[in-house]
């Protein structure tokens, strides 16, 4: 006895409402929220990223006065605010805080301006054009 080549026909109508029914499923369920929320460990990392963040610009020797007496204000800003909380922990005082560090990291996302850049010489390279 030979079995049909196409078997599966069959079955084709039950998959088909099947896979209807998983898809009005997926419809009619509550979608994935994901909600981060702030917590003092959160703060403390998020200080300490943002802290190394801004001694590897430092370092880097590119510059501005005008930019570092930036980082250093938000930086003591934010710390302070951390030591705020860390005093009298509230709602409040974290909220504070949070907002004094993203202010922090938002000092080191700051562009350069092509005009105020600071170029380093080399030892011994005169700073004056060449054919002078």
């Amino acid at each position: 006895m030979m079995r049909p080549v196409f078997h599966f026909a069959r079955k084709v109508p039950f998959f088909a409402a099947m896979a209807g029914f998983a898809a009005l499923a997926g419809c009619q369920s509550a979608p994935y929220q994901l909600r981060v929320e702030q917590t003092p460990s959160t703060l403390l990392y998020s200080y300490a990223i943002a802290n190394g963040m801004a001694r590897g610009q430092l370092m880097s020797g590119t510059m501005t006065l005008p930019q570092i007496v930036n980082i250093v204000t938000a930086d003591r800003a934010a710390l302070g605010a951390i030591l705020v909380f860390r005093d009298h922990p509230s709602n409040s005082t974290l909220t504070v805080a949070g907002q004094k560090v993203e202010d922090f990291l938002a000092t080191l996302d700051q562009p350069d301006t092509p005009g105020r850049s600071v170029v380093m010489l080399p030892a011994g390279a005169s700073s004056l054009p060449v054919g002078r």
